[in-house]
């Protein structure tokens, strides 16, 4: 896990010095490159046309590598009330050279600041395949696709997803202030199919529409069992 605060190229406000964006670095057992994931708004690299601070080339002129592979259906305003996960592979072939190119990047001037290097542990899953892995972060993210500033947020997705991929238990979001903040680890969400769950909200509009389906039936059969008797007298 890497979190670090954004290079805004002015003097940090309060809540700037405070504001920390983590993701997870993925190391291969082939060695060509990592894969950087994270979580972050919903069509946020679309809607920035591609300018994913983990290139070398993302203030080169538009369009950049990255936003020439994105289809049309992705390039979209981002919505800061909704999440996606995006997962990039890099140049960088271990974590000791990803290393390198956020350091090479570092400074209000650039794009990282006070990068942290703060969790670093093993794969323990079995099944750890690439696609295995794709399918683990797409469990997650469709099983709730909100995003929340405290609550729900790329440090709250890194804990969980470093604790699933390492089988351990106290990883924690990086601030204490989104650690604090009602946040429970939510790992096992990588392990099942979201469409097999509703939430709390879609059970209980549910069970409202049995009621009143309910509602309905006895009415019916109420005016049939009335109208029959009125025939009959």
């Amino acid at each position: 896990m890497v979190s670090h605060r954004y290079a805004i190229g002015r003097k940090e406000s309060a809540r700037d010095r405070i504001t920390y964006h983590s993701v997870c670095v993925l190391e291969w057992e082939h060695g060509q490159y990592c894969s950087v994931v994270e979580l972050a708004y919903l069509n946020g690299i679309g809607g920035y046309q591609g300018k994913s601070n983990f290139y070398d080339d993302r203030d080169a002129k538009v369009p950049n590598q990255l936003f020439r592979a994105f289809p049309p259906e992705l390039i979209q305003p981002w919505l800061d009330n909704k999440a996606e996960i995006r997962g990039y592979d890099v140049e960088a072939r271990n974590f000791e050279e990803f290393k390198k190119f956020i350091l090479k990047y570092e400074g209000n001037d650039k794009r990282f600041v006070d990068p942290v290097f703060n969790f670093s542990h093993e794969a323990r899953l079995t099944l750890r395949s690439k696609a295995q892995i794709a399918r683990y972060l797409i469990n997650y993210s469709t099983r709730d696709a909100d995003y929340a500033t405290l609550k729900r947020n790329c440090q709250t997705f890194a804990a969980d997803f470093c604790a699933f991929v390492a089988g351990k238990k106290n990883v924690s979001p990086y601030s204490p202030l989104v650690s604090s903040v009602q946040w429970e680890n939510k790992a096992h969400y990588f392990l099942y199919d979201s469409y097999a769950y509703e939430s709390v909200k879609d059970h209980s509009n549910a069970v409202y529409a049995k009621k009143e389906q309910r509602r309905e039936q006895l009415k019916t059969s109420f005016l049939a069992d009335r109208n029959r008797h009125d025939y009959d007298a």
